[in-house]
């Protein structure tokens, strides 16, 4: 897949940051989550209520603790739109997720793969992307995600209990919960419209080194807006 990766990925996260859309207006807020604990710097990102993925990226990320930030987008009806809702309703998705390495500009981007994902296989229009099936995708060490997965084989109960917790921060139609595992945490949040496939993203400075991954929960189509350009 050859692609100019959108600006977005970065001005979403800027307070006022706005874009139209199928008769809608999403504006954009920053959320900010806390850190996340890596230790091996090897990451997952997954959905953490049915971990389809546990393997890690094949990038090797750096070792600390990072700053998690969502991009939440304000979706309300434009009034006046044919087919649109009524105008005035609203709710609220997570367009992105990111953690950020280094408060430094991203210089380029580059789709966050698996040890055996063959780029040369992808077309227009398609990614390497993990699944989700209940709404929520996550970040967490490799280190973490072991000890997340043994302790939901553990406890029938444990998935429940993060659901009630997540319900914490709701807000129609959002959430999200930094959860302690041992000595690391996972980061949960809602992925945009709910289930689906989304990609991840690595941004490098215009050094080469790595200063963001991003999720790409795919509100803002510029994928389909890209081919349609072409």
């Amino acid at each position: 897949m050859n692609a100019t990766y959108p600006k977005l990925f970065e001005t979403a996260f800027e307070e006022g940051t706005t874009f139209e859309q199928d008769h809608y207006e999403y504006r954009l807020y920053c959320q900010d989550l806390g850190k996340l604990k890596v230790k091996t710097g090897k990451i997952v990102a997954n959905d953490p209520f049915v971990l389809f993925e546990t393997e890690p990226f094949q990038a090797s990320f750096p070792k600390g603790e990072f700053p998690v930030q969502l991009a939440i987008a304000k979706v309300a009806a434009k009034a006046g739109s044919t087919g649109a809702e009524e105008a005035g309703e609203s709710d609220e998705r997570v367009a992105f997720a990111q953690i950020v390495f280094a408060n430094k500009p991203v210089a380029s981007w580059k789709m966050a793969v698996w040890e055996n994902s063959d780029m040369s296989q992808l077309g227009p229009n398609e990614f390497f992307g993990y699944g989700v099936d209940s709404g929520t995708g996550s970040f967490m060490d490799a280190s973490t995600c072991e000890l997340f997965e043994k302790a939901s084989e553990k406890d029938d109960t444990y998935m429940d209990k993060l659901s009630k917790e997540m319900d914490h921060t709701y807000k129609h139609t959002r959430c999200w919960l930094v959860k302690e595992v041992g000595e690391g945490n996972v980061m949960m949040f809602s992925t945009g419209w709910g289930d689906g496939s989304y990609a991840s993203y690595i941004g490098f400075d215009a050094n080469g080194e790595i200063v963001r991954l991003l999720t790409d929960f795919y509100l803002y189509n510029w994928m389909e807006l890209e081919v349609d350009s072409e």
